[in-house]
């Protein structure tokens, strides 16, 4: 996936999840948080991969997912609760089920990545 398509699925995503706090109080709009936290984690990490050739989807989306899980585990720390401007990027609150939604979201970039690959000409 090329840097740009990155870019607009990330900016997508993003204003999803800002919209999506609108509905705070519907018991399913944390499950689709977790869900677009780990896909913008596939998209940023499209954005900044270091080489020109992107790895296999599959490659990218494991990345994310780890980095989503070092995250929610650092939530038992409290840091994240005891710095404001952490709050909302990182969550103040562990919740196990959000690491399942974190490999759902994860998976979900892959298939956008692929999907995107091939429509490229």
């Amino acid at each position: 996936m090329r840097r740009f398509p990155a870019l607009v699925l990330l900016a997508v995503v993003v204003a999803s999840g800002l919209a999506l706090q609108g509905f705070r109080d519907l018991p399913w709009t944390d499950a689709a948080g977790s869900v677009l936290y780990s896909m913008a984690a596939v998209f940023s990490l499209c954005l900044v991969w270091p080489s020109r050739e992107m790895p296999r989807p599959l490659v990218v989306a494991g990345v994310a997912l780890a980095l989503c899980v070092l995250v929610e585990l650092a939530q038992l720390t409290g840091l994240p609760a005891r710095v404001p401007a952490l709050r909302l990027l990182l969550g103040t609150t562990f919740a196990p089920a959000d690491l399942l939604w974190y490999a759902v979201g994860a998976l979900g970039g892959a298939g956008a990545m692929v999907l995107v690959g091939r429509l490229r000409p």
